[in-house]
């Protein structure tokens, strides 16, 4: 069985993933042992919380568009996909995730997990809104894609150091 959302419950579910990607971030950024681990663990959760208050402002001035029904059935089975995962949950436990982190690699391959789910979500949800809202999103998507393509460049370097 499908569950239906409306698109305010999609920008909550924005919102919510920006809340725990902050959380997450923040947690990391105390726990990394590596000190570019750590400053990029800091600017990711500055990046999120600026995301979070873009969703909310987006959330109070929200102005839906109508799909039609073969679309909104097809969007909605996209976006039960999402709610099974972490970062969109709002019942995940950040402490308890990172808490079982055993090395900046591993808390790194999280993130670009993170970094990549919110991608995909955001081009949906930017489907989902007015034109203003799309430049916000668009301009979240390419800030995204920036973090993305720094995780990775962090972790090529910590794997590296771990071989040397």
């Amino acid at each position: 069985m499908s569950v239906l959302f409306t698109a305010t419950e999609i920008i909550t579910m924005a919102v919510e993933a920006e809340k725990n990607g902050l959380a997450f971030y923040q947690a990391m950024t105390s726990k990394a042992k590596d000190k570019q681990a750590r400053n990029i663990f800091s600017f990711l959760a500055e990046e999120e919380a600026e995301h979070e208050n873009t969703f909310q402002a987006l959330l109070d001035d929200f102005d839906p568009i109508d799909m039609s029904h073969t679309d909104e059935a097809e969007y909605h089975n996209y976006l039960n996909a999402f709610i099974s995962t972490r970062m969109f949950n709002s019942d995940v436990n950040i402490d308890v995730l990172v808490q079982n982190i055993t090395s900046d690699v591993e808390a790194v391959d999280i993130a670009i997990q993170i970094e990549k789910d919110s991608i995909l979500f955001y081009y949906e949800l930017r489907e989902q809104v007015q034109s203003e809202g799309r430049k916000n999103i668009n301009e979240i998507i390419k800030e995204e894609k920036t973090h993305l393509a720094r995780l990775a460049q962090l972790r090529a370097a910590l794997v590296k150091q771990q071989g040397e």
